[in-house]
């Protein structure tokens, strides 16, 4: 073995090592582990069922959309899915996100200022997906308490709906205008824009897996929510949904304590249920969740050890 690949595989242990130490020092492997014990079996495997499939239909997304990647790669696609998600639990304040990029172009070749539009492109779906499929929730079982509170609401969902579909409009009229400017800002944005498709076809299809994915684990993740919390599947949506919306905040501590928990509780607060069930309920998902992303993480990371990135070339 050469010592290149001897130093590699040190300092991959080495950061599995430091991740299992940040881990035991925040939160206790044994707090992170005891809703595995809790919860049924049944329960469980929905969970990961539901996980796994998000996180494959995310790998895919980035797969297509990036011409740059290998055919043969869709591996590496789903290990930087897994291994992004796992970052941003630990690392506080969402920074793990520069792992997104920075493994495009360590992997791929891929422009970092274009690994970023692609990234923030992404992010948007994301948020559109959960505040159409929120406001949808809301309108079918949750009243507001006020007139104006629930005009603030729709206002809100309208925009993040409608904010991907404004900024494809966009795209070409701020690609042409661009590319009349000179300097080094103008040319990252220009290559940041590259991330958002710019055919209504390529549009279609982010769409359309983006929703996949999160139907797919707002629908596993709501179930177990409900039974966690004795409410109904709708509500366990809507939970859910606030849960995931409270990761987008620029601030939180490392894993979203009390953030996620906060989100879930704010759109359940209508409901028909003890505060300290749904708090429970509330803590014993988030703990669930936080397990399978940062084992699922640790487990990705490991599955290169050893391994050779794909070498950067276009797909025919």
């Amino acid at each position: 073995m050469s010592a290149r690949r001897i130093f590699n595989t040190l300092l991959n242990l080495a950061v599995i090592a430091a991740f299992a130490w940040a881990v035991q020092r925040y939160w206790g492997w044994g707090r992170l582990l005891a809703p595995w014990q809790q919860i049924p079996l049944a329960t469980l495997l929905l969970a990961l069922l539901g996980m796994a499939l998000s996180y494959a239909v995310r790998a895919l997304r980035i797969f297509i959309a990036e011409r740059e990647i290998p055919s043969s790669a869709y591996w590496h696609c789903l290990r930087l899915i897994v291994i992004n998600s796992a970052l941003n639990l630990v690392l506080p304040a969402r920074s793990g996100e520069a792992s997104f990029p920075i493994l495009l172009k360590r992997w791929f070749g891929i422009d970092l200022a274009r690994g970023t539009g692609t990234l923030l492109w992404l992010r948007l779906l994301d948020l559109h997906v959960l505040a159409s499929i929120g406001a949808a929730c809301a309108a079918a079982g949750w009243q507001l308490s006020t007139r104006a509170a629930a005009d603030l609401v729709w206002l809100a969902a309208a925009l993040a709906a409608s904010a991907p579909l404004l900024l494809f409009a966009l795209h070409r009229p701020l690609s042409r205008a661009l590319a009349n400017r000179n300097g080094k800002m103008a040319t990252l944005v220009q290559r940041a824009l590259g991330g958002i498709p710019s055919q209504a076809s390529a549009l279609l299809r982010d769409l359309l897996l983006t929703w996949s994915s999160w139907i797919v684990k707002l629908a596993a993740l709501g179930w177990v929510l409900s039974r966690l919390g004795n409410l109904s599947p709708l509500a366990g949506v809507l939970g859910t949904i606030g849960g995931d919306l409270s990761t987008v905040l620029p601030v939180h501590a490392p894993g979203g304590f009390g953030t996620y928990e906060a989100g879930v509780l704010a759109l359940l607060a209508p409901a028909d249920a003890p505060s300290g069930a749904l708090l429970a309920a509330a803590v014993n998902l988030h703990l669930l969740l936080l397990t399978i992303s940062l084992l699922s993480g640790a487990m990705a990371w490991l599955a290169g050890l050893g391994g050779r990135s794909p070498t950067p070339q276009a797909r025919p």
